[in-house]
This record gives C-alpha cells, structure tokens and sequence, in this order.
C-alpha cells in the first residue's frame, strides 16, 4: 500500500493533511495519535469509507482513491470497526458465516452462488471454525452476539473481517475498552495472523499495546504526520511526545 498527499477536508477543517507513507507486505504497522489527530479518518479513507479531498492511494500497484468501500473490500485491503454492529437474536457462527457468504456472493454473483453454494457452505463452515480458533471464540461458537462479553464483541468483529480473506486488515482501535487478559489474546491472534503472512494496520490509544505489536509505526497530530519509524523512535519524537502532554494537559 502506498499513500501519497492524502488530504481530507470538512469545510473549513482539515482532518488528514497531506500524509504520505507506504505498508510493506508481511508487516504490522501502528498508528499513534491522540484523540483527534485523524487516525480513524486515515483508516475510513483507506478503506473508502470516506472520499479523499486531494492524495492517491495506492494499493498493490492501481490507484484506488475514492473507489467504493465494496470494491476495496473485496480487492482484500478490509477495515475493521471499533465497534462492530451485530445482530443480537444470531449467533457467532451464523455471523462468520453472513460475513462469509456475502463475500462469495460479490466474487462469484448470485446466480451462481445458488449453484454452488452446497460446496462453498462446506468451504465456508471451514473457514469460520479456523477464525474462531483464531479468535479465541470457541467457547461462545453457539452463543447469541446479545450473550457477548464486550471484548467477545470485538474478536467477532475482527473475526467478520477475516472471513473476507483480507490481504491488508486496517484494525480500528481493536483493543480499546478490553481487560489485560482480553488484550493478551488479541495481541497473540494478530501476531498468529502476521506468522501466516497478513499485513496489519492498527489504530488504538493503548501505548503499550500497539508499541509491543507494531514492526514500524507513524505519529499523527492534527492529521499531518509528525513521525515515522520504529514504535520506539516514534513514542520518543518530540513532537510526538508533546501531542500527548499537550492533550493530556488541556
């Protein structure tokens, strides 16, 4: 991925300011920033959630910017949401299973995902089992999405995502509002996902977290990148440093 001047602009405020940078295959990238400094924007224009104002995005050699969400998705560069939107009466199966099934209905069409979908359910039904193992869901495979824990809520979030076979998964704010216990097994799930080859992007305010996950990592402060390099080198910048104090201290 390859993102070139991306700028995002709501009338008079500018919430991504010509931010330039580049993911590299196989690598877990994080993005620091305190609140407000664009990194969710960032993501949603990535993902094409939002259309850029100015900038190229540039994924696995087309130009993607301002493509629908849709069409990105089911190139395999996938975003996650903070928090995901369930259906509280299905269960987490029936929910990889949605996931699944309506990626193989953009892929294939419809008619001929009747014809086939004897075999490709059985394919699916795989699928869904190795991302709840995955997910460390396998305690709560038949239980409702309104039984949930919150932090179960979210690795079903992260498990929907996968099920659309991402080659790049954007996670936003994946560990936010999860226990130490909680975060532990997200963080052992994302490492298992960069061990068979994906490529990760995360947003999230737990320092400790992304500075312990991420290969390299990018500081953003009023949606203008400010630093760039190992989560080390970043979290030192001081510009970096100082966007967090100066929040903390408003």
């Amino acid at each position: 991925l390859e993102i070139a001047g991306l700028t995002k602009r709501y009338g008079g405020l500018t919430a991504v300011n010509d931010v330039s940078f580049a993911i590299e295959r196989g690598e877990i990238v994080g993005v620091f920033g305190p609140n407000g400094s664009g990194k969710t924007t960032l993501l949603n224009l990535v993902a094409g959630l939002v259309r850029p104002t100015a900038g190229r995005i540039v994924w696995k050699g087309e130009d993607v910017s301002g493509r629908q969400a849709h069409d990105i998705a089911a190139s395999g560069l996938v975003k996650t949401f903070q928090n995901p939107q369930l259906f509280s009466e299905l269960t987490v199966m029936e929910h990889l299973e949605i996931a699944g099934h309506l990626v193989l209905k953009r892929r294939l069409g419809a008619r001929r995902i009747k014809t086939l979908f004897g075999y490709h359910k059985e394919s699916l039904l795989e699928k869904a089992e190795s991302i709840i193992r995955l997910c460390r869901l396998q305690a709560s495979r038949d239980a409702l999405a309104a039984e949930l824990s919150y932090g179960e809520e979210k690795m079903l979030g992260v498990g929907m995502a996968l099920m659309c076979e991402p080659e790049l998964l954007l996670l936003d704010e994946p560990a936010s509002g999860l226990g130490a216990a909680e975060i532990a097994s997200l963080e052992a799930a994302l490492r298992e996902l960069k061990a068979h080859g994906m490529t990760l992007c995360v947003i999230d305010h737990k320092i400790d977290f992304l500075g312990k996950l991420a290969d390299r990592a990018i500081g953003l402060h009023y949606g203008a990148k400010i630093a760039e390099g190992t989560p080390r080198e970043v979290l030192q910048d001081p510009g970096v440093v100082m966007a967090y104090l100066g929040r903390a201290h408003a």
